[in-house]
């Protein structure tokens, strides 16, 4: 009796553990993938002349891509090399007039 007792016990607790299991995954694993799946889509999308911003903070426009770096024009003469995926965000015309960026 009390071998099966013990089972029940660890029946409980991976009762309770599953269910953590998948709490921890559809609130942080997922979204994390999901975020990925879409930097990688934005990455690949970059074209010459996008308004980009870095993940070091800096605006520029797209004059040249490469296999893995990017050339910005952050101001006029002013060029710099960047890796692809140090690429934040591709900035709109929408996107910059809603936070005022113009």
């Amino acid at each position: 009796m009390q071998e099966f007792s013990g089972n029940s016990s660890f029946l409980r607790s991976l009762l309770v553990f599953v269910p953590v299991i998948a709490i921890f995954w559809f609130l942080v694993i997922s979204p994390q993938r999901k975020e990925e799946k879409n930097k990688k889509e934005m990455i690949k999308n970059l074209k010459k002349g996008d308004k980009v911003l870095t993940i070091g903070g800096i605006f520029g426009v797209v004059k040249k891509l490469g296999d893995t770096d990017v050339i910005l024009e952050l101001s006029p003469n002013n060029e710099a090399v960047f890796i692809k995926n140090s690429i934040d965000k591709v900035l709109s015309e929408k996107n910059e007039v809603k936070k005022g960026i113009v």
